[in-house]
């Protein structure tokens, strides 16, 4: 028979390591331990190979000049300046896309789950085909299917498709849309010297808004009567600057910028390529069939006795839909919709294929510059991964935003 120990201490060691959360720890803390004795190790072997061949990993090269060409910019940029302003301008076309898909998408796939559980048969079997045809199509495929057999195949420049077309003083052509294989030009506001004198009044438009969803806001804290702040806000800054245009004598603060065709190419408004314009809809095609079934989901979640107890009460099916089943439903929904958002901003580097300038493009164009691959690839991935925490965090605030609305 064993008898009892007659020490103390080793008594004390043997019941901590009897605690479960103690073992916990220490089982963490090995496993930690262990993967950064990888990284490190790892990392120590790529500088060294790096370093023999006489590529010292540094970021020093973002400060020379890239060399490169970019066809469409957010911001300034030429063959002169940086391989950082180069990145930073991939990284706008990135996120100003990825926004855009993910709004459009939205209200597409919202529409599109609204027809699909329609009770017209033609409309809802006609929304049940497009949700499971595209859902099933590789994104690449429906890109380049929906770049090379539509966009490129527009007429050329010369006998491009026009809109109100006219013919200006100079004998010049002019649209108030242009559409060819080079593109989507549309006749597009520009500012002139009177905006100078608007854009106070922009600015007093602003501050109302902002007054406005602060007093309903407070009101709702105060009363509980609910508002759309968005909408009142957004009707009293519109009220505002459309007071002050009318109230402006002489010249508007803005003029319509109408597009003109060119030996080659058309000229003036606004100018959309066939690369954007293929990503923009062919990922907001894509985006919207997950969008549609996320929203079907969440919607199917709501018991039927919500709807019936508000056809009961004399409100119409669609009314019925957006006040009381549609709140409900975006709760459910909120999660697969974080999951699908996430993907946007990654789908976006599947554009180097139709020759769009994203970030993971300009980060291609760079290496082959460069010879820097690994530099780029880790600056990359860091800002891949930021997005997604991004969009992640934005989308949790809302999640629970509406959780606490409704309880």
């Amino acid at each position: 028979m064993r008898m009892p120990s007659s020490n103390p201490r080793l008594t004390g060691l043997r019941g901590l390591f009897q605690d479960t959360r103690v073992r916990s720890l220490l089982w963490q803390t090995a496993f930690f331990a262990m993967l950064v004795f990888l990284f490190v190790d790892a990392a120590g072997n790529v500088v060294e190979a790096l370093t023999k061949r006489g590529m010292l990993p540094s970021f020093g090269f973002l400060r020379l000049s890239s060399g490169i060409v970019v066809g469409e910019k957010l911001i300034e940029f030429d063959g002169a300046s940086s391989n950082l302003r180069a990145v930073v301008v991939g990284l706008l076309n990135t996120l100003f896309i990825s926004a855009l898909v993910i709004a459009a998408s939205s209200l597409l796939g919202l529409f599109v789950v609204l027809c699909r559980i329609s009770s017209n048969w033609l409309v809802s079997r006609l929304a049940k085909a497009y949700i499971e045809i595209i859902r099933n199509i590789p994104l690449l495929m429906l890109l380049l299917i929906w770049y090379r057999a539509f966009f490129l195949q527009m007429p050329g420049i010369k006998s491009a498709i026009m809109l109100n077309k006219t013919v200006t003083e100079g004998g010049e052509v002019g649209a108030s849309l242009i559409l060819s294989n080079r593109g989507l030009f549309l006749g597009w506001p520009v500012p002139t010297d009177r905006f100078a004198v608007y854009r106070y009044v922009l600015a007093g438009a602003l501050a109302v808004a902002v007054a406005t969803a602060a007093f309903l806001s407070a009101r709702y804290r105060r009363t509980g009567k609910k508002s759309p702040v968005v909408l009142w806000s957004a009707l009293a800054f519109l009220a505002v600057s459309g007071i002050g245009l009318l109230c402006m004598s002489g010249e508007p603060p803005f003029r319509i910028d109408v597009p003109r065709l060119g030996k080659f190419n058309a000229k003036g408004g606004l100018y959309i390529s066939s690369e954007w314009f293929s990503l923009f809809s062919g990922l907001v095609l894509y985006t919207s069939a997950f969008v549609a079934e996320a929203f079907r989901a969440g919607i199917q979640g709501v018991p039927k006795g919500q709807l019936e107890a508000a056809r009961a009460l004399g409100i119409g099916r669609l009314r019925a839909m957006r006040l009381v089943v549609i709140p409900q439903a975006k709760i459910v929904a909120i999660p697969p919709l974080t999951s699908i958002f996430l993907g946007v901003a990654k789908n976006t580097s599947l554009g180097v294929a139709i020759g769009f300038p994203d970030l993971f493009s300009i980060t291609g164009t760079i290496i082959n510059q460069t010879g820097r691959a690994l530099e780029m690839i880790l600056l990359v991935m860091a800002i891949y991964l930021s997005i997604s925490l991004c969009t992640s965090a934005l989308m949790n605030v809302y999640n629970k935003r509406v959780q606490l609305v409704e309880r």
